[in-house]
């Protein structure tokens, strides 16, 4: 059994698919589970001990090079079992064309209908499970049976070795030196940064938290903003109050961790030393969860962006705290905006909520 798993869009939504090679090994031990990922995705799932592959899908290539390269993959997997669970849709068209027999995953829009003689109709802007049980019930059709009992069992795993831990976090705390900055304090990860249009807290809120955890625990922690280029948005907010004369003594127990330059598996080595991460509904996010790093996450209380659905998941569900706010919210796809008696309702989370929900999971 040949098993191309297609979920070539977002980290978060991958991390979140990753489960479904652990449950088809223990179903069917001999199969070989490929999955066919974006390019920023791929980091995350190697070393994967259930994952025997990874292809990338490149999206934004010009069409006929795309296509070939899908057809190219196609050839060196020979997949008896295809899944569509998110991403590109051609896959789907060349799984069909050239007769892969098992076509699955998810039926949403009419290509999906088409040429997924497999798949299964899931509702789930109606957030009755998370996404990961989602996930995994788009294998009911191959006999692969999910229980919610066992959500913690098939919560999403990322592996680094050891070595590769110490040679990333090393080079890590040279960079800390070079920037004059001590590398042996304990270190707290706030992440403000997010893609899509989720609600988030505001920036400001951030580095009010750290303030609070400075006056809480004086001197002790390096506080590590982790970003990439397209969170700038995010850190103004944040370095407008960071950079007022009176914290200036912080100055050199904060960085600025640009986690792009050198790559998620540095990145990641670094994270795992973390004692604490705090960040919004992200793929970063659940990276940390996995990593068993104690997860503080902010989540909007609008049904398809709901905790419920896209919280993080990890095998000690007690490092992780997540906060909403305290609101009625009858909005199921977006924020009714100025039209909502909430308006700005992530707002209502205090920063001393987030304090507190840290103190409790903290590693110190």
């Amino acid at each position: 059994m040949r098993v191309l798993i297609n979920r070539s869009d977002a980290i978060g939504d991958s991390i979140l698919t990753s489960p479904m090679a652990k449950i088809i090994k223990e179903k069917y031990p001999e199969a070989k589970v490929t999955f066919l990922l974006s390019g920023k995705s791929a980091d995350v799932f190697k070393s994967h001990p259930y994952v025997d592959d990874i292809k990338i899908y490149h999206r934004n290539a010009r069409f006929y090079a795309k296509i070939r390269e899908i057809f190219r993959i196609f050839s060196e997997v020979k997949p008896t079992h295809y899944f569509f669970v998110g991403g590109g849709y051609l896959p789907n068209f060349v799984a069909w064309f050239t007769r892969v027999k098992f076509r699955g995953g998810l039926k949403s829009r009419w290509h999906t209908y088409l040429f997924l003689n497999k798949g299964v109709r899931q509702k789930r802007s109606m957030v009755t499970m998370h996404e990961m049980e989602y996930n995994l019930n788009l294998l009911a059709p191959m006999d692969v049976e999910y229980s919610y009992k066992d959500k913690i069992h098939y919560s999403p795993e990322i592996h680094l070795s050891q070595d590769e831990q110490e040679k990333y976090f090393n080079a890590f705390k040279k960079d800390l030196v070079k920037e004059g900055i001590e590398p042996d304090r304990k270190m707290i990860f706030i992440h403000p940064g997010m893609t899509g249009h989720t609600l988030n807290w505001h920036s400001r809120n951030y580095a009010r938290l750290i303030l609070k955890l400075e006056q809480k625990f004086p001197d002790k922690f390096l506080y590590v903003i982790s970003h990439t280029p397209s969170d700038h948005i995010y850190l103004q907010g944040l370095k407008e109050i960071l950079d007022r004369r009176e914290n200036e003594f912080l100055k050199k127990r904060i960085y600025f961790f640009n986690g792009q330059v050198n790559g998620l598996r540095h990145y990641m080595a670094v994270l795992t030393q973390a004692s604490l991460f705090v960040g919004p509904s992200t793929g970063t996010t659940h990276i940390a969860a996995a990593l068993d790093v104690p997860v503080v996450s902010i989540y909007s209380p609008i049904k398809v962006q709901s905790a419920l659905r896209w919280g993080p998941l990890a095998k000690n569900k007690e490092k992780i705290r997540i906060l909403v706010p305290d609101v009625i919210c009858g909005e199921v796809k977006k924020c009714a905006m100025r039209e909502c008696p909430y308006y700005e309702c992530m707002g209502k989370i205090e920063v001393e909520d987030v304090l507190k929900q840290a103190i409790a999971i903290m590693d110190l």
